[in-house]
């Protein structure tokens, strides 16, 4: 058909078998991360993971933060569920019942004693209430759809509960049992905008159109395993064949299987061959490096998605800090931190200072005696005076130049949260390399095995780290962020040397 159809064909056959297996767990891990909440109830042994992923001295956000509920009783909180232990952190028992089974139901973000005495857990999947009857936590029905919840605040006798895109409020101090949604303005004179990368991840995992479009992309994620498959065995057939000297049958059974691979490879692939287009084009900026000229940017909402949303805050909200000495809140989200009045009656007003803030989020926020704030992401450790416009690195006490958005990914220090313990000990707990304290004296036990055999990895992080391919980190350090754009890119030409051959067979046809 001619020496162009030859070139393309070539460079489709060779990209195609030498990539299939990438693209299968690209698949594979996309169509798990779509549904995160299906899959929840499987987890992943960490010893049958590289290092990087076991627990080692409290690292991976093992525990966030820490809960006083009584005389030497304290309750150790984040990935590892929850866990009631004493002050000297020798000893640790289960507090998990009641949560679903899996890692990811248990992975707790905010844990909250209030005035009544009663506790409050804030998770992936909704706000839990621990039971005084069976000592079991409670699932709590809220007025909102989405569940997961980042923070837990009390003022006075009204329990507010912080979602990613809501606050509501919990009133009567009892028991709080019946909660409503809090009408947030947005910032005055603000445009409702969403950021480039939300944008392009929402239409990358179909998320955009809502579950109608999670269930087309996981249509194109197996049709490309179906493509990989077939794609191998057209491949690879022919070479079988040759080395088979007899077994007719078999040879029959092998030419029949081929002559269906091949066909169903070609409607498949001209099928699906937009869709794949723009999942491979979406998903390429995702990953650094062509993350970073987009990692700023804001777009309007696409109309009609869910995106578009008359809610200002709409995905943006991330935690909630009140303020006793000026009265008002501080509300985290992901356009930076906000003044707010304490009866929410007007529009957040934007702090002029803002602190380093890693764009995956803030994980420590807490008020400090002297009216400042100790801020914790991964982009390091600041104590933050929003009035005084005072920014300290909080270890080094050195002066921090004053930012105008969000910092970094990662910064020397990766805070994934802290605690202050009843004797006033301040301790932090770095992602990478664990638990540490401003005081040299101060350690904790090692994690026992009780929490080890009980915090696997979920299924669904698993597939994250497969689809960001950071699995392969302890084979090839940092190189595999390259891992994405490239495939992506060749990608990009599989697809297209694909179509191109199916047209041009399809002209060859018709004209025949």
């Amino acid at each position: 058909m001619g020496r162009f159809y030859q070139l393309i064909k070539k460079y489709h056959k060779w990209l195609g078998v030498t990539l299939a297996i990438f693209f299968m767990f690209f698949a594979l891990s996309g169509i798990v991360m779509n549904h995160r909440g299906f899959f929840s109830r499987f987890d992943i042994n960490r010893n049958w993971l590289p290092k990087e992923y076991r627990y080692s001295n409290w690292n991976n956000a093992a525990i966030k933060g820490v809960k006083e509920i009584g005389k030497d009783s304290l309750l150790a909180y984040g990935n590892i569920g929850i866990w009631l232990t004493e002050n000297s952190f020798s000893k640790f028992t289960d507090f998990n019942k009641g949560f679903p089974k899996g890692i990811d139901n248990r992975k707790i973000s905010d844990l909250h004693k209030a005035q009544s005495g009663e506790l409050f857990a804030a998770t992936l999947f909704g706000l839990y209430r621990l039971s005084n009857q069976d000592n079991a936590w409670q699932k709590v029905q809220l007025p909102i759809e989405e569940e997961r919840i980042v923070a837990i605040e009390e003022l006075g006798d009204s329990l507010l509960v912080v979602s990613r895109s809501h606050i509501l409020l919990g009133y009567g101090k009892e028991n709080y049992k019946t909660f409503s949604i809090i009408p947030l303005h947005g910032p005055f004179g603000a445009e409702n905008r969403v950021t480039l990368f939300r944008t392009i991840w929402t239409i990358h995992s179909g998320e955009i159109w809502g579950n109608a479009g999670r269930i087309v992309v996981d249509i194109g994620g197996i049709a490309m395993i179906l493509l990989s498959i077939t794609g191998l065995f057209y491949f690879f057939a022919p070479k079988v064949l040759r080395r088979i000297k007899s077994k007719t049958s078999l040879k029959s059974k092998i030419k029949s299987a081929n002559r269906w691979s091949f066909k169903w490879h070609l409607k498949v692939g001209i099928i699906v061959s937009v869709l794949l287009l723009v999942v491979t084009t979406t998903g390429m900026f995702l990953r650094p490096p062509l993350l970073i000229p987009i990692a700023s940017k804001t777009v309007k909402p696409i109309k009609g998605s869910r995106l578009d949303s008359p809610n200002y805050w709409n995905d943006k909200l991330r935690d909630l800090v009140y303020d006793s000495h000026r009265k008002v809140f501080l509300l985290a989200t992901s356009d930076g931190i906000y003044f707010t009045p304490a009866n929410f009656s007007e529009p957040p007003f934007r702090v002029p200072l803002q602190p380093p803030v890693s764009v995956m989020g803030i994980n420590l926020f807490w008020p400090e005696n002297d009216g400042s704030f100790v801020v914790g992401s991964f982009s390091g450790l600041y104590n933050w005076n929003p009035y005084e416009y005072g920014l300290l690195d909080y270890l080094s006490g050195e002066e921090i130049e004053p930012i105008s958005e969000l910092s970094s990914p990662f910064g020397s220090l990766a805070i994934a949260g802290g605690a202050i313990l009843p004797n006033g000990q301040k301790i932090f707990f770095d992602y990478n390399k664990g638990v540490f304290s401003t005081n040299s004296q101060f350690t904790i036990p090692q994690m026992p095995d009780v929490i080890l055999k009980r915090s696997g990895m979920s299924l669904w992080n698993l597939a994250l780290e497969v689809h960001t391919w950071r699995i392969l980190g302890f084979i090839i350090s940092n190189f595999y962020i390259l891992i994405v754009p490239l495939a992506g890119i060749l990608g990009l030409i599989i697809v297209m040397t694909g179509t191109l051959m199916w047209w041009i067979r399809y002209r060859a046809k018709t004209k025949g």
